[in-house]
């Protein structure tokens, strides 16, 4: 019910403790924009009625003070609200609302920073789209128009644009169609007004308007994407995407169309991905093997040395997990949690393995699924932490050491240095 508050001032290198500033709000998402005097406009379902609300957040002398709660829509639930402004200062906010069994989208704007919306709390704004099963939008402005764009019914998605300066909405446009859509869109707004739409349909898409004509359909993915967030630096629009990596965990991934074409889909954080390379050594035969590529796949218990049968076991068995730069995760999924023993983990200092305990806590690979935060940031990461060759191969490496003797060992499933986070949301 809660949401809370962290700020940062340029480069982002600190953050403030989080602080509450809605304690009655639903478990759905939210949405906010800042003006140009950097106050915040927050827009949230309210938790006991799911109706629309705002608060003004407005920053003074170092601190946030918080509006009180303003009624946006009071007369049905109301989901998945999105808010834009105007250089003006006007505010936009779409959202589905909900009478039962289905949703339509509508749209209202405030013209006194968020204390009055429309005609008032009770009036419903403009309606967008269809009644149907599904609804979700997004709202975005140019210098010259405001967006909405949404979809309904998984069928299509689609746009309406209506003048800064008044008159009536356009008729509904279909950006694409056919089926397989869902809420992971987004809208961004180039230098000259263009404006580009990224939208999961099976795979991921990409479509822009120019103006005058809405140019062809781009594949970025041949996979879908989770929270796909575009953004233009001038006219170059650049998408960052989560993607889920080959099982249950994400990476976070990024394109951009800096030359005539988008770029091949890249991992965004280099240090936060499949490792470069994982090694099981077994003490008592003496052995390495290579388990890189069965740790970034999601094959159930495939993670093993042949000599043991785990992942690890006796004492001095040891997991390598190894990357080209300095990394803060350890996420393993087991098939076999380990029971009974224990594990010490430690860095190359350019002399000696140094033990450590992650900043999370240490684990002894005794649960199914296991995060672990090494370091609480790339600040936090030991500058004395060194390259060294492990079986031939020069990494970045955590070693994970049998401190005592599982009874049984632990397999693993999968194995990565991809990092937690599981939805993202950009705001320029």
């Amino acid at each position: 019910s809660e949401i809370k508050l962290a700020f940062s001032d340029s480069p982002a290198s600190s953050w403030s403790t989080p602080t509450t500033i809605a304690s009655d709000a639903a478990d759905s998402t939210f949405d906010c924009v800042m003006d140009p005097a950097g106050n915040i406009q927050l827009v949230y379902g309210e938790q006991s009625t799911h109706y629309l609300v705002t608060r003004r957040l407005t920053f003074s002398d170092g601190e946030w003070s918080v509006g009180s709660s303003v009624a946006i829509y009071n007369g049905a639930q109301c989901y998945d609200p999105s808010v834009a402004i105007e250089l003006s200062g006007t505010l936009w906010v779409s959202w589905s609302r909900f009478s039962t069994p289905n949703r339509c989208i509508y749209v209202k704007s405030s013209t006194d920073d968020g204390a009055t919306w429309g005609l008032g709390a009770s009036d419903v704004g403009t309606q967008m789209s269809n009644s149907s099963m599904f609804a979700w939008s997004c709202v975005a402005i140019d210098n010259n128009s405001i967006h909405v764009i949404y979809h309904d019914q998984n069928t299509s998605l689609s746009i309406r644009s209506r003048a800064l300066s008044g008159g009536s909405w356009s008729s509904e446009y279909n950006i694409d169609t056919g089926s397989s859509f869902d809420r992971h869109f987004d809208v961004g707004i180039g230098a000259d007004g263009r404006v580009g739409v990224v939208f999961n349909k099976s795979q991921l898409y990409y479509r822009e308007y120019d103006g005058n004509n809405w140019g062809a359909i781009i594949t970025l993915d041949t996979q879908p994407a989770i929270c796909p967030q575009l953004l233009f630096y001038r006219n170059t629009p650049v998408v960052v995407f989560q993607q889920i990596l080959n099982g249950v965990q994400v990476v976070t991934k990024y394109t951009d169309r800096r030359t005539g074409s988008f770029s091949a889909p890249a991992v965004l954080d280099s240090r936060a991905k499949p490792y470069d390379s994982v090694l099981l050594y077994d003490a008592s035969s003496d052995s390495y093997e290579d388990l890189t590529s069965e740790s970034e796949s999601y094959t159930v218990a495939d993670i093993y040395h042949s000599d043991s049968s785990c992942l690890l076991k006796d004492s001095g068995d040891t997991a390598y997990l190894g990357m080209d730069a300095r990394f803060r995760y350890v996420r393993l999924e087991l098939s076999t949690p380990g029971v009974g023993g224990t594990v010490i983990y430690s860095y190359w200092d350019g002399t000696n393995w140094q033990a450590f305990t992650p900043v999370s806590g240490s684990s002894d690979l005794t649960g199914l699924s296991i995060d672990l935060l090494l370091w609480t940031d790339y600040g936090s990461v030991p500058v004395d932490w060194q390259k060294c060759a492990v079986n031939s191969q020069t990494r970045f490496w955590v070693k994970v050491e049998v401190a005592s003797v599982y009874s049984t060992g632990p397999v693993g499933t999968q194995i990565t240095a991809a990092s937690k986070i599981n939805r993202m949301i950009f705001r320029r």
